[in-house]
């Protein structure tokens, strides 16, 4: 195990891309499973650190140890169930580098873990992949699972939890729970976890966990629950993976396209078109014209900042979305066609891409919005507001709600004197808006201009957060969501699970101790 003793301020260990900045005691980076147990009885404190691509500190140190799992990056077999292929991994793959296992096929050179599915995996014709993309292709699997993460492929394959087969967890005991869904299960609202001391019965909470939109806000719960599910979305506050089994889905050839459209109203309203028209894309992405503009200015800024082309002069905002290349493709581009030019836009003058390379840098080009917040808002950091975060929404509301929950972004934010860009999953209920901090004024608007807007998120049938967790920025909109009385039955919940408090304090709801 390598141990730090000495952590310097600017230390990568102490900040994500939250762009707050926490400090520690040390850093261990254990290499063996064992050197992790060693770390769990011995250190009274752990911040569970991957590779702190999160939004929402979750992996911000307040003192004590940080335990990173850089090095458990290995993957360690394909295996096959009545279901589907399967892949083992440690915490610390990532989604790219796991598709790319896959496509290139690298499992050959590893055993089994099934008889035979190797072989028959590398038989197959049209492949596999593992289907959860949550834009940032270099986070890690585990944190991927600590908070359920989705993304734009959430429209139809649905968010992580979906996907996860098994999970290898060191408990706050030392002790290792391996266990496949259907191995243990809940009676109602209790479930029983073996510990080295025997079994603990743990009182699940009693509120509704809504399922109806994307949401990762507090605990996912609900009646006969499977215990894989206790540790899906719970931010690392149970235990710290160091294996996990991901199911794979049947892959297929897409193509990506890009369509411009003239305003912000024309792509939205697309949007909606677009779900009636009976073609059903992968995903559905908005930019608005702000978003657009962003890119335009950073690409003036350094030319290769996207390797795209430039964004047509006339273009006010865009839909991104992916179709199967089958027999369908061509009747779908028939029936978007007349869509497209009833809103402004032309096929013709469209991007589309059907390579890996070419679909690659269509998902860096929407990546480019976020990115472009993300460097702004650490320049800020670094120069006249060293406290300031970047404030961006992550909240979903039914669809039938969204033009209403659209009205309020614009109002709300505008009566604060702020301005903002909106871009992302608007086909799943759930774009982003990203507003834009010139100061620390302009961040404490923000931020009051924030619980206005996760208020009227819940008040619609939504989620104040519907993938990026809650980590130690958002404990607050947990309150919100469940009241007191939900945020002490999670308490109870972390009580039973970790009496001492030893991982990850202060994620998913404020222990007293951690302040951001």
């Amino acid at each position: 195990m390598i141990k730090i003793t000495e952590v310097p301020e600017d230390s990568p260990y102490t900040i994500d891309e939250c762009k707050i900045r926490g400090y520690a005691d040390e850093v261990l980076i254990p290499e063996t499973e064992e050197d992790i147990r060693e770390a769990v009885r011995n250190c009274p404190s752990i911040t569970i650190s991957g590779r702190r691509t999160g939004m929402c500190g979750g992996s911000v140190p307040y003192g004590g140890t940080v335990l990173s799992l850089e090095k458990f990056d290995h993957i360690l077999g394909v295996g096959k169930d009545e279901r589907s292929f399967y892949v083992r991994v440690q915490p610390c793959v990532t989604v790219r580098q796991l598709n790319d296992f896959i496509r290139k096929k690298g499992y050959l050179s590893l055993p089994s873990l099934t008889e035979g599915a190797n072989e028959e995996l590398s038989a197959d014709r049209d492949g596999y992949f593992y289907p959860v993309d949550p834009t940032e292709l270099n986070g890690s699997l585990g944190g991927n699972i600590a908070a359920n993460a989705s993304g734009p492929r959430t429209f139809k394959y649905g968010p992580t939890r979906r996907w996860v087969r098994r999970v290898r967890v060191i408990l706050s005991d030392g002790s290792v729970l391996d266990i496949k869904r259907g191995d243990i299960k809940a009676t109602g609202r209790t479930i029983e976890i073996p510990f080295s001391d025997g079994m603990r019965m743990i009182e699940l909470p009693t509120y509704e966990f809504n399922m109806n939109v994307k949401n990762v806000t507090g605990l996912y719960v609900e009646d006969d629950m499977d215990a894989v599910d206790l540790f899906v979305g719970s931010e690392g506050i149970f235990g710290v993976i160091t294996e996990a089994d991901l199911y794979l889905a049947p892959a297929h050839p897409l193509i990506s396209n890009i369509v411009f459209l003239p305003n912000d109203g024309d792509s939205y309203s697309l949007s909606k078109d677009f779900r009636a028209s009976g073609v059903v894309p992968e995903f559905l992405e908005f930019f608005d014209s702000g978003s657009l503009d962003l890119i335009r200015s950073s690409r003036k800024d350094d030319p290769k900042f996207t390797d795209m082309p430039d964004i047509p002069d006339t273009a006010g905002s865009a839909l991104f979305f992916d179709l199967p290349m089958d027999g369908n493709l061509k009747d779908n581009y028939l029936r978007v066609k007349p869509l497209i030019e009833r809103y402004g836009g032309s096929l013709e003058d469209s991007w589309c891409g059907y390579e890996l390379k070419d679909r690659e840098r269509f998902f860096a080009f929407r990546h480019s919005v976020p990115q472009t917040i993300f460097d702004y808002v650490a320049r800020l950091k670094g120069s006249s507001a060293p406290k300031i975060n970047k404030m961006g929404t992550d909240m979903s509301v039914p669809l039938d709600r969204l033009d209403e929950m659209m009205e309020f972004y614009d109002s709300t934010i505008r009566s604060y004197g702020l301005e903002y860009v909106i871009f992302g999953h608007i086909g799943h209920g759930h774009p982003h808006v990203e507003i834009i901090l010139k100061d620390m004024e302009a961040f404490r608007k923000a931020k009051d201009a924030y619980r206005e807007l996760a208020r009227k998120a819940i008040e619609l049938g939504g989620s104040p957060s519907a993938e990026h967790g809650i980590g130690k920025m958002k404990v607050e909109y947990v309150e919100m969501m469940y009241g007191s009385e939900g945020v002490d039955q999670i308490r109870s919940v972390k009580k039973a699970m970790d009496p001492e408090n030893r991982f990850n304090a202060g994620n998913v709801f404020a222990d007293g101790e951690v302040r951001m």
